[in-house]
């Protein structure tokens, strides 16, 4: 039984590119979710050499005051850019492991 249903001519494309339809539908969707992911990790890894520290240090520290005042616009840009790809990372990871289940 497959995951998903395509349209005949999704179907004959991905019938031309080769191997099952489906199952080369979901391998696409798979490989398009990980690039988004490899995009969100070099973007967090942009961060963390910029500020030289994880998110969770970079947190305690902004809360601390060591990195200067948390309310600076920069600074609170940076932060919830930062949350919001450990967020999107989750997601994308978690997109991933269920598609993957369904496919067993």
């Amino acid at each position: 039984m497959s995951i998903l249903t395509l349209s005949t001519p999704i179907k004959e494309i991905l019938e031309k590119i080769g191997g099952e339809p489906e199952n080369r539908a979901v391998e696409l969707l798979i490989s398009g979710i990980k690039e988004n992911l490899k995009e969100c990790e070099l973007e967090i890894l942009e961060f963390e050499t910029k500020y030289g520290y994880s998110f969770d240090v970079f947190k305690e520290k902004l809360a601390s005051g060591h990195l200067g005042d948390e309310f600076s616009y920069s600074v609170e840009k940076d932060a919830m850019r930062w949350e919001d790809l450990i967020i999107e990372k989750k997601n994308w990871i978690e997109a991933i492991k269920k598609i993957e289940h369904l496919m067993r």
